[in-house]
């Protein structure tokens, strides 16, 4: 075999072991899950923004909260979150939130405590996540009620019109048993989470999981059928308008990128996951931005949500609080903040349901009229640094 012939079969040869090594990590990390509408979503033209307006961003961190009861690791976490809120601030001079998703089976009223501080701070809000197994509805509904219960204590998850309302992150993955008993047990579960107050779920994406939708960079509502994984089917955000679905599903950036990394076959999957291994960088925030999570009515909101799980770790609380997520939201503000392109907008989790909404209801003018409608602020929550009190919108 002559020389050139050898370098044709090396290339072939390399080539064919890239591909066959591609579609391994598709099939075992599951991203044949979401693969057919990520096809969708990058050949789909981007609407072009209204002419002379500016992009409005909303940052938001959905943190599953999982300080494994040590009411000290939070007292510390706390501080340095402090720390870090007076450092970075939107547009509007407000500091930078958090969106905590403590987990509800792990009471701890010192914790509460802590936390009820940070959001009568206007620093974020307290939400539910929840780990369970082998449940039915009923186990699941008291469950529930019980840990409610303990949060309305400290005020969370009541808003000041005294309804219970919340947004909620499964434990797990385990939506609606999508993951099977072991992680949930309900088929059921999108519809019992609205009847005791839940609004959205900011669960996903979850990579590497069945439960992932099979959908991405996308804000849906979905409708429980009583088989696993309801939220499989997408429906228009209007259908929450007419009662004829149980949950907004609130997706956050999934977006491959080219990269020099072997060990990802030289393409990333960026997923918005806040993590020592990953820690938060300059070029992740052009991923997330890129992704373009909005509401069609509204091209020109782009809603980045990332997540972690800042206190399980000291690893996972320096990449939530660190030098690496410091200079990255440095960063958001200087490229994505200059008022003409851009206008950056750190909010919390309640508050991204409710500008999802009035972007699909049709919303005009700016954003901050609509932070608190239709879901008013928690009892636990302090004044908004940095803006006055929205006045409630009602829609035609």
């Amino acid at each position: 075999m002559t020389r050139r012939r050898w370098v044709v079969a090396a290339i072939a040869a390399v080539a064919i072991a890239y591909v066959a090594a591609t579609a391994a990590r598709f099939y075992f990390r599951k991203y044949y899950i979401f693969a057919a509408d990520y096809a969708r979503w990058t050949t789909t033209a981007r609407p072009a923004r209204p002419a002379g307006t500016p992009i409005e961003v909303f940052f938001f961190f959905t943190d599953h909260y999982e300080p494994d009861s040590s009411a000290d690791l939070v007292r510390k976490w706390a501080d340095r979150y402090r720390a870090l809120a007076n450092r970075h601030h939107d547009a509007d001079g407000r500091p930078v939130q958090h969106t905590w998703f403590y987990p509800g089976e792990q009471h701890s009223p010192e914790i509460y405590s802590v936390l009820r501080e940070l959001a009568s701070a206007g620093l974020g809000e307290v939400e539910l996540h929840f780990h369970h197994d082998h449940d039915t509805e009923a186990t699941l509904r008291a469950k529930f009620q019980r840990a409610i219960a303990d949060f309305q204590e400290y005020g969370f998850l009541k808003t000041v019109d005294g309804r219970t309302r919340f947004a909620f992150i499964h434990g797990n993955w385990g939506l609606d048993n999508s993951n099977g008993p072991r992680f949930c047990g309900v088929p059921t579960e999108l519809k019992l989470l609205r009847e005791v107050g839940c609004f959205a779920d900011f669960t996903f994406p979850s990579i590497y999981w069945n439960a992932q939708p099979p959908f991405v960079n996308t804000i849906y509502a979905a409708k429980d059928d009583d088989r696993p994984k309801s939220y499989a089917r997408r429906l228009p955000l209007a259908a929450l308008f007419n009662d004829t679905a149980d949950l907004m599903i609130f997706e956050g950036p999934l977006v491959f990128s080219p990269s020099w990394n072997l060990k990802h076959l030289f393409l990333d999957l960026e997923d918005g996951d806040i993590h020592p291994t990953v820690p938060a960088t300059p070029r992740r925030v052009d991923d997330w931005v890129r992704a373009a999570v909005h509401v069609p009515e509204r091209p020109d909101w782009i809603f980045i949500k990332v997540w972690g799980h800042s206190a399980s770790t000291p690893g996972d609380a320096d990449a939530a609080l660190g030098p690496d997520f410091d200079r990255t939201l440095s960063y958001l503000e200087s490229r994505y903040n200059d008022g003409r392109t851009y206008r950056l907008h750190y909010i919390n989790a309640r508050e991204a349901y409710n500008l999802a909404v009035a972007a699909a209801r049709g919303a005009t003018g700016t954003p901050d009229q609509y932070l608190d409608t239709p879901i008013p602020r928690y009892i636990a929550n302090g004044p908004r640094p940095g803006r006055p009190p929205s006045t409630p919108v009602t829609f035609r």
